[in-house]
């Protein structure tokens, strides 16, 4: 037999109460609870004799033998489980060490044995496995990349649409940010990012994909949100369509919040004080594997680069030509007008001469793309841009 994780007994009562409905026949709902039919016919019996008491295992153990676990050890190991449903035993019994080092607890199998017959321990997630190093150096230490990502949305019982916005520290695995958002616009996410950064200081890059609010499809891939980041001198990485493996550490983590989503709160008010509880514990209690079984908070630490009072202006060479991008997104270059983004409409630009001949066109340190002559149009390019001359044509 084969729960969810989300809770036995939940996903048993979930059975039961889709058996009573009538909505979908018996193979149907063991196929989605995969289970088979005989079980599911054993529990619905049992329901129906002894209702949601009959949906408890039954004790199948020896009531008695000379190497029991002392019936209060199991009682704290099993109120662990419970206080933190999505930990395994490893997890918990690292954490019950650490708060009583000379009990004498039971190793990490035999707690997994205890769990099991308890009813506490359903079907094992697929694990995503992180991508190598993706194009981009390792995070060497706490700061170096942040990643963030929206997690899929849901409602809450009264109704309210929740985007969770979720934003992490990669070396540390610390949970920078959990926000109950309610879409994927730049205006929702700023304000977060703006706290996160006046809280933790600058991370020195920062890892997404390609949607809203991060990226958008222009040939820039600029947005407001990702134009803030720049002039905050914080570099953008993004991976490529279709490879959340790239970002996998991030992606796994949203599947240990995946049951939040599937019992929401009852308002967007309740949602938020739950997410904050969870990122508290997620921080300050839940040990990490990765991290020698210690905590996210024992390892990060604010970063030396603090949020600036006000937005740096860019040190763009005096030979380059600085063009300030028109209200309908183009700049004016040698007699035509080449678009660029409709985002940075006010924000100076440089162009630059490359050592192959090519107009290579930036915004502060982020290279926006070449300027394609022949179409009058910016390009960009698969490889790496050749370093400016340091001189520009002086056009008008």
């Amino acid at each position: 037999m084969v729960w969810r994780e989300t809770g036995i007994m939940d996903e048993r009562l979930r059975f039961v109460v889709g058996c009573l409905t009538g909505e979908e026949t018996m193979t149907q709902l063991c196929a989605t609870f995969g289970i088979s039919r005989k079980t599911g016919y054993k529990w619905l019996e049992r329901y129906r004799k002894f209702g949601p008491a009959g949906l408890h295992d039954l004790p199948r153990a020896p009531l008695n033998h000379g190497r029991a676990t002392p019936w209060d050890v199991v009682e704290r190991i099993v109120a662990m489980k419970e206080a933190h449903p999505l930990w395994g035993p490893k997890k918990i019994m690292a954490r019950l060490k650490h708060a009583e080092p000379c009990c004498g607890w039971p190793a990490v199998s035999t707690a997994g044995e205890l769990l099991k017959r308890h009813g506490l321990v359903g079907r094992k997630r697929r694990r995503w496995k992180a991508a190598d190093n993706g194009p981009w150096p390792e995070a060497s230490e706490p700061n170096t990349v942040w990643t963030g990502d929206h997690k899929g949305w849901f409602r809450t019982r009264d109704g309210w649409r929740c985007e969770p916005l979720t934003v992490m520290d990669v070396a540390s695995r610390y949970l920078l940010g959990l926000e109950a958002t309610n879409s994927t616009a730049d205006e929702e996410a700023w304000p977060v990012f703006e706290r996160l950064f006046e809280e933790n200081g600058l991370p020195d890059r920062f890892r997404s994909d390609n949607g809203s609010p991060f990226a958008s499809a222009g040939v820039t891939g600029l947005t407001p949100l990702a134009a803030r980041f720049v002039k905050l001198g914080i570099v953008l990485e993004r991976i490529q369509p279709g490879k959340p493996q790239q970002n996998g550490r991030h992606e796994r983590f949203h599947l240990t919040m995946l049951p939040m989503a599937k019992a929401p709160e009852a308002d967007r008010t309740a949602q938020a004080q739950a997410f904050e509880a969870f990122r508290r514990s997620y921080n300050e209690e839940r040990p990490h594997e990765a991290l020698g079984m210690g905590t996210p908070a024992q390892h990060y630490r604010p970063s030396t680069r603090s949020m600036p009072k006000t937005t740096p202006e860019p040190d763009y060479p005096a030979e380059a030509a600085v063009r300030s991008v028109r209200q309908n997104g183009a700049v004016k270059w040698q007699g035509a007008e080449i678009y660029v983004s409709a985002t940075l409409a006010g924000e100076p630009v440089a162009i630059e001469e490359t050592e192959s001949g090519e107009w290579a066109i930036r915004f502060y340190a982020h290279p926006l793309g070449f300027i394609d002559q022949k179409h009058r149009k910016l390009v960009r390019r698969s490889a790496a841009p050749t370093k400016p001359l340091g001189a520009a044509a002086n056009s008008t």
